[in-house]
């Protein structure tokens, strides 16, 4: 069981890095800041590479990608934020919460990733009975806003 999950961990996390790498991409190229480098034939690039590939494909930078992995306790949370692109969320361990302005509070189980909306007011953390290790990525800019309120957090405000 321990195994399965391990795997489907990794998978989800596999996912979420191809998608943060789609997003960048799509990022440069709306901004014009170029189409990123072909890969490279047998014996160039990142070890055969380009070799695991069918068609034409460009390895595309993810510089100004950032990752982190949080372990939030039973109640805590994040402050109310936004991100200038969108923002992949997954609950590694425990039972997670969050919350995009306009919408009611959800909880977050474990291996179910959320994609966050680009520059919408959001917050997340850990369930008020459970604390959960959070694995997130986002590109873009990030900017901090006002704490979330105990009642904002159980659903009441």
């Amino acid at each position: 069981m321990k195994g399965q999950w391990q795997l489907r961990s990794r998978l989800v996390l596999a996912l979420a890095m191809a998608v943060v790498a789609v997003m960048a991409a799509a990022a440069q190229q709306d901004a014009g800041r170029g189409q990123g480098a072909p890969a490279q034939g047998r014996g160039g690039g990142r070890g055969n590479f380009a070799n695991n590939f069918t068609g034409t494909i460009a390895v595309q930078q993810t510089t100004g990608t950032n990752m982190s992995r949080i372990r939030f306790e039973a109640g805590a949370r994040t402050n109310w934020h936004v991100h200038s692109a969108p923002q992949i969320l997954l609950i590694e361990e425990g039972r997670g919460r969050w919350q995009e302005q306009g919408d009611v509070v959800k909880d977050l189980p474990a291996n179910t990733p959320v994609l966050t909306k680009p520059n919408l007011l959001h917050w997340h953390g850990a369930a008020p009975d459970q604390a959960a290790v959070q694995f997130s990525v986002y590109a873009g800019t990030l900017e901090w806003k006002q704490a979330v309120t105990n009642e904002e957090y159980l659903g009441k405000k």
